[in-house]
């Protein structure tokens, strides 16, 4: 960029807009600007305020930085806006640099090469309707949310007052691609500010990202003290929160408001999280936060009795889930394996007794206790291989099982009657895991494994006699080369969505996931390898999990990153599902800082050490 350099260029925008000064025209040859096609906005951020902004084209880039200045001036909002203060008031620069064809009817985001593909935060759309012309900047897709193509056409269908003609978001899809509309796909350079910086923005993303050592036990403690932060005063936790809507409703859940909606399984996860701190730091209030929510569980368990023995589940939204009890295990076990505490004991053999009741005389692992629209909402007891069927669920068996490995290898005094069955049914549970269940419900497997639970359970159970067995330990490795074989690599991404690297997909093409879930079972692969002496094995996961890894480090909500948030602190250090979706969620942090706290305990080398505010020359 010449002489100049992009920091002066915004203070001179700063100023232009500030003191109602002319634009200077020594900035005209600063990009390389089209008069035919570069479209420009100018947006204005700042915590509490809803962004303004003003887009246009004009002769050159000074007379149109000029009209938008002015433009953004008449806004009655702008007097919100602190522009003296750049630490308060962040300024977006956007260019539009190239345009394209576009055929709507095959708009996609599922085939990589297709001329058709909409990559959010890649590109956007310049559409016309009724003789309006408007644009879908690349950013939006970060700022606004959007990841699909039903989300990005039901949003445009609200920019262009289509989405009168239909409440339903299938119709207005079907629409904005039926109606006569013109469209064309655009590309564009980005800038945002921060504070006396410039950073450049990678599909709206602050970029480059800090990752390192350090950066990763800072970011995890900080996502660990997002829970602690947004703990509820009866120990729940802040199930989800979107920045974009500014809201704690649930997506999902939108009708439940008072109380919010909640899941006792996720919330377990938040305990697990908290301990994982404590391992980290040996900070006490990590435990005492760690305690309120296991109270809080414990506030959900009813009773019932296995082998004429007290045995304890939790009950949370009218159903009692195998994961329920399962990963409750586990939150527990890991705070007793921290304190020794024995004050949940009977809670403990309460919930190993309710998981075996639970094995039945296959060895599977059955989904729900209690399901509203099973058995007039009664006790599953013996259920019908159908009724298995349609509760099947990938996540709970090995939830349960990591919870008793975690008992059975860390619990003094166990009784001897309880230990025996505790063996002989895991045994029986995993054998079914590993060798039947791929038969019984193969056409319910998908190309990408989804039972990372399992495998964090497999890490455990073989260190225990008799329990290491080849085809344990051959599933955690095949079901992490299957992950390595389904990860987006240098040899398979494009150029214009590098940042993909290290996410899964489950077909080529699809939009990638960064998944923090399943890292989590590859974490454990790495141990369960280094447990087993087999270095070479270790060093090929440790290769392609830091890949996974620094592609996660992009869906971390930062300083930086958190420009489009109406409340930024609110989501602060928290971690997001998608690169441009903004809902954050409980187990979006937990998965990921478990799994960085796991990765930050092993020998990694890291050498690359690039970061986030590096400043743009």
């Amino acid at each position: 960029m010449k002489e100049k350099t992009i920091k002066s260029f915004f203070m001179n925008i700063r100023d232009s807009i500030l003191y109602n000064v002319p634009f200077s025209k020594e900035y005209n040859n600063f990009f390389d600007y089209d008069k035919n096609i570069s479209q420009i906005y100018i947006t204005l951020f700042q915590a509490g305020n809803t962004p303004i902004r003003w887009g246009t084209r004009q002769e050159s880039l000074s007379k149109s930085i000029n009209r938008i200045s002015n433009k953004l001036k008449e806004n009655q909002k702008f007097k919100d806006f602190d522009l003296k203060d750049s630490s308060k008031c962040r300024i977006m620069f956007e260019i539009l640099t190239k345009e394209y064809e576009c055929n709507i009817r095959n708009l996609t985001t599922m085939r990589m090469k297709s001329p058709n593909r909409f990559e959010p935060g890649i590109n956007g759309l310049k559409y016309t309707y009724e003789g309006v012309t408007r644009f879908f900047m690349p950013t939006d897709a970060f700022t606004k949310s959007v990841m699909s193509v039903n989300q990005l056409l039901n949003y445009l269908s609200k920019q262009c007052g289509i989405s009168k003609k239909t409440d339903k978001i299938s119709q207005r899809v079907h629409l904005m691609r039926r109606e006569n509309i013109e469209y064309t796909f655009i590309e564009s350079s980005a800038y945002i500010s921060f504070g006396d910086e410039v950073l450049e923005l990678e599909r709206g993303y602050p970029s480059p990202i800090e990752f390192n050592r350090e950066a990763i036990y800072d970011k995890t403690l900080k996502s660990i003290n997002w829970l602690v932060e947004n703990m509820n005063e009866d120990g729940s936790f802040l199930y989800y929160y979107d920045p974009y809507k500014n809201t704690m409703i649930d997506d999902m859940h939108p009708n439940m408001i008072n109380p919010l909606y909640n899941n006792i399984l996720r919330h377990s996860g938040g305990t697990i999280t908290l301990l994982r701190g404590y391992e980290l730091t040996k900070d006490e209030l990590y435990l005492q936060k760690a305690k309120e929510s296991i109270d809080f569980l414990l506030c959900t368990f009813k009773t019932h009795t296995y082998k004429d023995e007290y045995a304890c589940y939790p009950f949370f939204n009218k159903k009692s889930k195998l994961g329920g009890a399962g990963i409750g295990l586990v939150a527990i076990m890991h705070y007793y394996i921290h304190t020794g505490d024995e004050s949940y004991r009977k809670e403990m053999d309460g919930l190993v007794r309710h998981i075996l009741s639970r094995v039945d005389d296959e060895g599977e692992l059955i989904g729900y206790y209690i399901h509203p629209n099973f058995n007039n909402g009664e006790p599953l007891i013996n259920p019908s291989d159908e009724v298995k069927k349609e509760l099947f669920s990938f996540y709970y068996p090995g939830e349960a099982l990591l919870g008793l490995a975690l008992y059975y290898l860390h619990v003094r005094d166990i009784d001897k009657e309880l230990k025996k069955d505790l063996l002989k049914k895991a045994e029986m549970a995993l054998d079914f895991l590993v060798d039947i269940r791929p038969i019984k419900y193969i056409h319910l497997f998908e190309p990408l494994p989804a039972d990372a639970w399992l495998m964090q359970a497999i890490e455990e159970w073989v260190k225990v006699k008799n329990f290491r067995k080849k085809s344990y330990i051959d599933f955690v490795f095949n079901d992490t080369k299957a992950m390595f074989n389904h990860m987006y690599t240098n040899k398979n991404t494009l150029a214009s969505n590098k940042d993909y690297i290290g996410g899964f997909f489950y077909e080529y093409g699809d939009h990638v996931y960064h998944d923090a879930s399943r890292c989590e079972g590859v974490v454990s692969a790495y141990y369960l390898a280094k447990y087993l002496g087999d270095e070479t094995k270790a060093e090929w996961i440790m290769k392609n999990m830091l890949l996974s890894a620094k592609g996660l480090m992009k869906t971390f909500n930062s300083e930086e990153s958190a420009y489009p948030h109406i409340d930024p602190k609110k989501a602060l250090h928290s971690f997001r599902f998608k690169l441009t979706r903004q809902w954050v969620r409980v187990d979006s942090v937990q998965h990921a800082a478990c799994f960085f706290a796991r990765l930050y305990k092993t020998d990694m080398d890291i050498n690359d050490t690039t970061t986030v505010k590096k400043p743009q020359k």
